[in-house]
């Protein structure tokens, strides 16, 4: 069906700005059959809110891109919305698949990374002789989301509209990948799995304790009593979606002036991850494969104009 002349004459988007538009209502669609499915009780009016809000911010950017002719503060916007919806959308669906239907894959990662010659509490032990860095690490791995978008505003300022919609495609495109794979071969990370001395987890400022490594576990068993904001937290550790972003910052900034410190922030961010808790080292490994893949597709999908 066409768009209403009205609107049309208001906001404008680009074809693929539709397009993934689109495929965040379609996953935002799938999550709500699937609470309903599973008969998941949820806190709507959050969700909802921030639903409204990015539509909101989507429809301000089709707007100053029809009405202002601000076709770089369009892209931010409308980059923004994607992001910030998809992302939104995807937390209800991740958290309506518990229980996970098939066994935890960890204590074989474990020996995995055990092969690789890595251990995480060995880690954390030196980690703990060392609180300035500490405190660095795990600033910086709470500053993922912020630089997925700044990476859009950079992208945005600079009218690099096909490596900015490229750069949204290979989130999705990842973020569906990482969730189908943990899914089948699940894992939570190695703090469900292993006991930090309680002073060494104070001295690294580790966010994951012994009582969140259960609560993880029974997420796995018996699934949410309720979904709401203040519950989500990232729990899709094999293939790991940090390394992703990371990745994601790192390479469609290259030939920009933020390359530099994107490459020194994000080399920091794998053993950032890595001393956190959530992921075990060939969870980023894992990760690195499916990022590939990602840009692989998304070059495809989306042709340079």
């Amino acid at each position: 069906m066409p768009a209403e002349p009205g609107l049309s004459r208001l906001v404008r988007f680009l074809p693929v700005e539709v397009r993934l538009l689109a495929v965040t209502a379609l996953v935002g669609a799938l999550a709500v059959v699937l609470v309903l499915a599973m008969g998941r009780s949820v806190n709507l009016p959050p969700f909802l809110a921030g639903y409204a809000a990015t539509l909101g911010l989507a429809l301000i950017g089709g707007y100053v891109r029809q009405a202002k002719a601000t076709p770089r503060i369009a892209l931010a916007l409308v980059g923004a919305a994607i992001f910030t919806g998809f992302t939104a959308v995807s937390s209800i669906f991740i958290f309506a698949l518990f229980p996970l239907p098939n066994p935890l894959i960890d204590p074989a990662l474990i020996r995995a990374d055990a092969a690789l010659g890595y251990d995480w509490p060995t880690v954390v032990a030196w980690l703990a002789d060392y609180p300035g860095l500490a405190w660095l690490l795990g600033w910086i791995y709470h500053t993922s989301l912020v630089q997925i978008l700044l990476t859009i505003v950079v992208l945005a300022a600079l009218s690099r509209p096909t490596e900015l919609h490229r750069f949204l495609l290979v989130g999705m495109l990842t973020l569906i990948l990482a969730v189908a794979i943990w899914w089948v071969v699940p894992s939570v990370g190695p703090s469900a799995f292993h006991s930090i001395p309680e002073a060494q987890r104070q001295a690294t400022g580790l966010y994951f304790n012994p009582a969140y490594g259960q609560h993880l576990l029974k997420l796995v068993e018996v699934g949410p009593g309720r979904i709401s904001p203040e519950v989500i937290t990232g729990v899709v550790a094999f293939p790991s979606y940090h390394m992703i972003m990371a990745l994601m910052v790192v390479w469609f900034t290259r030939a920009t002036p933020v390359f530099l410190p994107a490459l020194a922030v994000n080399t920091a961010m794998v053993p950032a991850t890595l001393t956190h808790g959530g992921h075990h080292l060939v969870d980023l490994l894992a990760g690195l494969l499916v990022f590939a893949l990602g840009v692989w597709m998304a070059n495809r999908l989306i042709r340079r104009a």
